[in-house]
């Protein structure tokens, strides 16, 4: 699946997928500045698809990392 719906499934939806794509997308939103940092190394899509939401309030699709 995509970063777009496993976010969008987080934000709007049930809450229980347990995929790690989501949980990751939780981590993201939850890390302080620092730990934002150390996992935009590993995961940069991700990490900018979570500040995009967190700025605009707009879900972005883009490629899984």
């Amino acid at each position: 699946m995509s970063l777009q719906y496993d976010l969008l499934d987080l934000v709007n939806g049930s809450g229980k997928q347990t995929n790690f794509t989501t949980q990751l997308l939780s981590l993201i939103m939850k890390a302080d500045g620092h730990n934002k940092e150390l996992l935009r190394k590993g995961f940069p899509n991700a990490v900018i698809t979570v500040e995009e939401w967190q700025k605009t309030g707009i879900v972005k699709d883009s490629k899984y990392d």
